[in-house]
């Protein structure tokens, strides 16, 4: 009776079992505060003044080369002007054909000294030149998150050119792979960002893409874990992640071989996936983050991209990851 009194006490004092207590461990990572339900809201009402604002200060302190004028024929288009401009109406989806009274309604809010003609702002996204201008503003544009970073994951998806085409739904017929175009992220894990992007043909392999990728991306970073599906594995990819620091959990095909003594960086990741299975699921399952950015992206700005020129197309999709930059950024700022 007298062992069963005193458990029913410490029962009622509120004592814990050993178990349930809690051990010091590891500091947590840095994960972006959550920005709850009412800060979303008010993200939502304010993203158009936010955004615009965000494109104009950002494109203004930004140094970008512009044509001086003296030559004959009208004066040259400033390109600040024309890249606000694209920023702007890939923000709101907006087409280009119906873009000159939607420019002229938020012309102060942008900064604009003119606003470009329809055919001028078709001229300069097709390009070639702005395509190396776009690719430095995706970089800087997702600075800010990325430094923080410390897990990456790449991932590709298909970008149809017309209505009624679902990368999901002809995924089976590699044949209808040749009228999308495809597109290749490296993706931070905790704030959704994208740093860079490279779009190909539809038939292109991830497997080629991955070593561009960390060239594009690692140098400069934080991250020293980064994650891939099956498409990736091979073992010039994880020799290549190896190199600039970070651990590749690229998840192994069925059919690896498991090797007790390791020899390099390959034999090392199949054999901590298939001795360690948990711990590397642990890991493993924050590459779903990089679908999540491509849903987020996908639901804000739309799927379909139209343009005649493969560089038309491929800079109407880093417009649009700019974009997204954007937001996560402003975001992120709501959630402190």
């Amino acid at each position: 009776m007298d062992g069963k009194k005193k458990k029913q006490r410490g029962r009622r004092k509120g004592k814990k079992p050993n178990w349930a207590r809690k051990k010091p461990g590891p500091k947590k990572k840095w994960m972006p505060p959550r920005i709850g339900r009412s800060n979303y809201d008010k993200f939502r009402a304010d993203e158009v003044f936010l955004v615009a604002r965000e494109i104009a200060d950002f494109v203004d302190r930004e140094r970008i080369h512009e044509k001086q004028p003296g030559g004959s024929g009208r004066p040259p288009m400033k390109k600040r002007d024309i890249i606000k401009s694209l920023l702007f109406l890939e923000h709101f989806n907006c087409n280009i054909q119906k873009s000159p009274s939607m420019l002229e309604m938020h012309k102060e809010l942008l900064g604009l000294e003119k606003v470009p003609k329809p055919r001028t702002l078709y001229k300069y996204r097709a390009m070639p030149e702005m395509s190396g201008i776009l690719e430095r503003l995706q970089m800087k544009s997702a600075h800010e998150l990325w430094i923080k970073e410390r897990m990456a994951a790449a991932d590709g998806t298909g970008n149809p050119r017309s209505k009624g085409k679902h990368w999901r739904k002809d995924k089976e017929d590699s044949k209808k792979y040749r009228e999308y175009d495809k597109a290749h992220y490296m993706v931070g894990v905790r704030s959704l960002v994208i740093p860079y992007t490279r779009v190909t043909r539809g038939t292109w392999s991830d497997l080629a893409e991955f070593e561009s990728l960390m060239q594009n991306t690692m140098p400069g970073s934080n991250v020293n874990q980064v994650l891939g599906d099956k498409g990736y594995v091979s073992i010039n990819n994880c020799e290549v992640a190896a190199e600039y620091g970070a651990t590749p959990y690229l998840m192994p095909k069925d059919n690896a071989v498991y090797h007790s003594h390791p020899s390099n960086q390959y034999k090392k990741m199949v054999h901590y996936a298939t001795k360690f299975p948990r711990r590397f699921k642990d890991v493993y399952r924050f590459r779903v983050k990089v679908e999540c950015a491509i849903h987020s992206k996908k639901n804000a700005f739309g799927d379909i991209i139209r343009g005649k020129t493969l560089t038309s197309r491929r800079n109407q999709e880093i417009l649009r990851d700019i974009v997204h930059n954007f937001r996560m950024t402003v975001m992120d700022r709501h959630g402190e």
